[in-house]
């Protein structure tokens, strides 16, 4: 592949993860209404009123995020081969970011056929069974923050060794990357609680955790995009130069006769 194209492909890569979060903007937080979702404490026939409300924009809005997924995919795959020229000859820290961006990106896409199903029949299914899979839905999208940490740690792990002049990723990032990690604890509230900052609509338990992942992960894109453009643009002069050097004797020869 030339080295314009490869350089297409890898920019590519980079810009899906801003892509991924166009989409949860418009389909998660805005057409699905998670920027305020039904709370925890609601009774099922509350609840199952919610979805019945809304359907459509539910269905249509989690069917752009499962959409969203598969650019997300890509991005890891694309921070994975950068974490790996980081990391040298051992692949594990880059390969277990690139495991933990999987898990993420199964985790999303499984909660939102749960989310589409809940609303699929709201109205007229018992409300027990909406309840049963709004709940797991949310449990695989807030307590799945165990994939998002490790992909965020692993990322920390390789970048804080990264002792270039010009490094993937400024050091106080990382270590906020590190420290981001940990703070996504606070998503597994959802699991003990319905009611408070810990829940899955309180600032804890859903606000925090999703500032904490979108600013890592747009972070790492802008990143990643600059370290793409500076080893292209790189390679680019190394074969200018190789070439000028190899024309230099056929122009002298070309004289001398």
């Amino acid at each position: 592949m030339s080295e314009r194209w490869s350089e297409r492909y890898e920019l590519f890569g980079a810009w899906c993860a801003p892509i991924f979060t166009l989409l949860t903007a418009i389909g998660f937080l805005g057409l699905s209404h998670m920027y305020d979702p039904a709370a925890a404490h609601l009774s099922p026939v509350e609840l199952s009123a919610f979805y019945a409300d809304r359907h459509v924009a539910v269905e249509v809005g989690m069917s752009l995020l499962c959409v969203g997924t598969a650019f997300l995919a890509i991005f890891s795959v694309q921070l994975g081969i950068e974490l790996w020229r980081i990391e040298g000859r051992s692949i594990l820290m880059s390969a277990s970011q690139a495991l933990g961006g999987f898990g993420v990106v199964m985790l999303i896409f499984i909660s939102c056929c749960l989310w589409i199903g809940a609303a699929y029949r709201a109205g007229n299914a018992d409300p027990d069974v909406t309840v049963a899979l709004n709940d797991a839905a949310w449990f695989g999208f807030l307590v799945g923050w165990v994939m998002l940490a490790l992909q965020m740690a692993t990322t920390a792990a390789i970048t804080l060794h990264d002792k270039r002049a010009d490094p993937l990723v400024p050091r106080w990032f990382s270590w906020a990357a590190a420290v981001g990690a940990v703070l996504l604890v606070t998503a597994n509230g959802c699991a003990v609680t319905k009611t408070g900052p810990f829940a899955w609509d309180g600032v804890l338990g859903y606000y925090l955790p999703m500032a904490i992942w979108g600013t890592w992960l747009d972070g790492h894109a802008v990143l990643v995009r600059r370290a793409v453009r500076a080893r292209h643009a790189a390679a680019v002069t190394v074969s200018d130069a190789a070439s000028s050097a190899t024309d230099e004797p056929r122009v002298a020869a070309h004289a001398g006769l």
